[in-house]
């Protein structure tokens, strides 16, 4: 019995020694591919936007593996990123996160759409030390745990209507006063706290601000009381479809104040068929647009990711979730090429040493793993069509304001 517990013994060790060595390995291993993991929306509530940021993750693979992978050292080593659905669902995706690292071997993770999943997700990366990357994760509270393994390239959902507000002051007899409205709501709430701080510092009187209940169907009384209240500039923190009905309460009202502004993209298809000729000259932010002209590594510019990713996706156009996604991928890229390692630690260390441009715009990451540098872009809807209009160094029509009553 002793002698065959012995051998057993010795066996088991041989065994483990056979698995430490693989996974000792792994890193080494994996110089011939680097193993990405990716869990996403794909079917769901965020199903459209999931596959949209999924789409972005492709065209970046696909991109860096056309040119022998990514450089690691004095080699190039190729990339396979592997996907699940996360159903929409925090619990899954973070479970899947998990499967991902300690099953699938993945060194690094492309992050989920939403920051509520994000938040599931990030710690499980957390844990494990794999650095995740959370384009389309912009809550501030995320950045706010002390996490040291999650970087997210896209301004933060506090800092998303400093650039509109900024632009008040640029304009010919500049605003006084102003209002906020939106409806009682994670997102649209960390929108109107922040946009309110920053209209106070900027001097602006705040004459109205109001929450109203998710999913309104009558939004006279929030219009009535802008009407009274008469400010010059009007802030909308909501979603697409309250935005909607709250602008076509305004014009049956005629309230016209000299801006209106949105907390996001003006140029969504569903937006501006909705109002017609209402929406012209509203302005709303978006965290990229195709018409940006930064330049950077990888994919030159804007112009050059749009024509690229519309001949690998059969003509659709990119839209700021994908490049979004694009971005975080690429950034991760690049944090690997200065750390000429897949080590994480080395790669974080990398990545916060990080301070240059990319198509989406500039990069210079904090402790926190918050893009200091990113901003979102401020466009006006002129002649049915959404334009930048701010930073004037990337406008390309210059601000109409006062904007015209609404017909």
């Amino acid at each position: 019995m002793h002698r065959r517990h012995l051998v057993k013994g010795w066996a088991a060790l041989g065994i483990a020694a056979v698995a430490a060595t693989l996974l000792s390995a792994g890193p080494a291993g994996a110089q011939d591919k680097i193993k990405i993991g990716a869990a996403v929306s794909l079917t769901g509530t965020f199903a459209r936007e999931g596959n949209l940021l999924k789409n972005g993750y492709l065209y970046w693979e696909k991109l860096v593996n056309s040119g022998g992978g990514i450089k690691v050292g004095d080699k190039k080593i190729p990339v396979e990123v592997v996907y699940y659905d996360d159903e929409s669902k925090p619990q899954t995706s973070a479970r899947l996160t998990e499967k991902l690292i300690t099953e699938d071997g993945v060194s690094f993770i492309l992050g989920p759409y939403s920051s509520g999943i994000a938040t599931a997700t990030a710690a499980i990366s957390e844990k494990y030390k794999v650095i995740t990357m959370t384009p389309m994760a912009t809550a501030d509270s995320l950045y706010q745990r002390g996490y040291k393994y999650i970087f997210c390239p896209a301004p933060l959902a506090s800092t998303t209507l400093d650039p509109m507000l900024a632009l008040l002051k640029t304009v010919p007899n500049p605003p006084q006063t102003i209002a906020i409205a939106g409806p009682d709501d994670l997102f649209p709430n960390v929108f109107a706290g922040a946009a309110l701080k920053k209209a106070e510092a900027e001097g602006l009187k705040v004459v109205y601000t109001t929450k109203y209940p998710k999913g309104s169907a009558d939004l006279s009384t929030v219009a009535t009381a802008v009407k009274e209240s008469s400010p010059d500039v009007l802030i909308l923190t909501g979603y697409v479809q309250d935005s909607i009905l709250l602008i076509k309460t305004l014009q049956t009202l005629k309230v016209n104040p000299k801006l209106i502004g949105f907390a996001f993209a003006v140029g969504i298809p569903d937006f501006l068929s909705a109002l017609g000729p209402a929406a012209e000259d509203l302005f709303g932010v978006q965290i990229w647009d195709p018409v940006l002209t930064y330049k950077g590594p990888v994919v030159a510019d804007s112009a050059t990711y749009v024509d690229t990713f519309k001949k690998q996706f059969n003509g659709e156009a990119p839209t700021y979730i994908t490049a979004a996604g694009t971005a975080g991928a690429l950034v991760l890229q690049l944090a690997i090429e200065k750390a000429a390692s897949t080590d994480p630690v080395k790669v974080r260390e990398a990545m916060l040493q990080l301070d240059t441009n990319t198509f989406f715009g500039p990069v210079k990451f904090n402790d926190a793993g918050v893009d200091v540098k990113a901003s979102a872009v401020v466009a006006q809807v002129q002649s049915g069509k959404a334009v930048p209009v701010y930073p004037k160094a990337i406008a390309t029509a210059p601000v109409v304001y006062p904007r015209k009553p609404f017909p």
